[in-house]
């Protein structure tokens, strides 16, 4: 008798267990229209005007092509994404913040980064005369510096620890496991080239020698100098007169 009892009880547990749960569909509200530019910088780092564009740029590329109800909307998963790169949060608290589960952000994180990946080709050093120009004079008008294109430095994005052979070459001088990013920006502060695959250990120097930077500023027809720190040394490439000032 007792068997039986125990027997039935492991059978009704398999069988909640199989049971197929409820879905619950929780509150998507459209925080566009909720919150302030304010609040949505101090959360997404963009104002409304900013994040509806990216919507609407990379809505064919997110939104899932089907007709069932309680549709993922772009809008969510663009903020979804925002979010977590921006706060760096846990998956959990991202979804639990976007009404969506843990496994859907998951998904949406990638499907959008790959998405901005495609779309937003905005990174091109500057090659024409004219757009050199107003660079020069921009940068002039800043700190009375004459023909600089860009500015260059590094700076190191803290990752993960790791526990692989290669861990060292991650650690870089401050401590930390990263990665180190090498970006040139204009006047206006906008990125116009960018080296994001080498580990933080790397030298900034043998970064930029390995970039296409080299290639890129000789082959510009009135030269120009690229500014940065100490980290560089000063060089010149080809016959033109680049350098990098220290």
């Amino acid at each position: 008798m007792v068997a039986l009892i125990v027997f039935c009880g492991i059978l009704n547990e398999e069988n909640d267990k199989q049971a197929r749960r409820a879905k619950i569909f929780r509150d998507r509200t459209h925080v566009l229209d909720t919150m302030t530019d304010v609040e949505l910088i101090e959360r997404y780092r963009f104002p409304r005007v900013v994040a509806l564009g990216l919507v609407n740029d990379l809505k064919n590329l997110i939104q899932p092509k089907t007709n069932r109800s309680h549709l993922m909307p772009a809008h969510i998963q663009v903020l979804t994404c925002l979010r977590f790169l921006v706060k760096g949060d846990y998956l959990s608290e991202v979804a639990d913040l976007h009404g969506i589960s843990k496994a859907s952000a998951c998904m949406i994180i990638h499907r959008v980064v790959d998405a901005l990946c495609n779309t937003l080709k905005n990174i091109n050093f500057p090659t024409s005369n004219g757009e050199l120009r107003k660079i020069k004079s921009k940068f002039y008008k800043i700190a009375g510096f004459p023909s600089v294109v860009g500015a260059i430095d590094g700076t190191q994005i803290p990752i993960q620890g790791m526990s692989l052979e290669d861990e060292p070459l991650y650690i870089c001088r401050k401590g930390y496991h990263s990665i180190n990013v090498q970006a040139v920006v204009n006047p206006d502060l906008r990125f116009t080239n960018a080296v994001c695959k080498f580990p933080g250990a790397t030298h900034d120097a043998y970064i930029l020698q390995s970039s296409s930077l080299p290639n890129l500023v000789s082959c510009l027809e009135d030269g120009g100098w690229l500014v940065g720190d100490s980290g560089y040394p000063l060089k010149e490439w080809q016959n033109y007169k680049i350098y990098f000032i220290v």
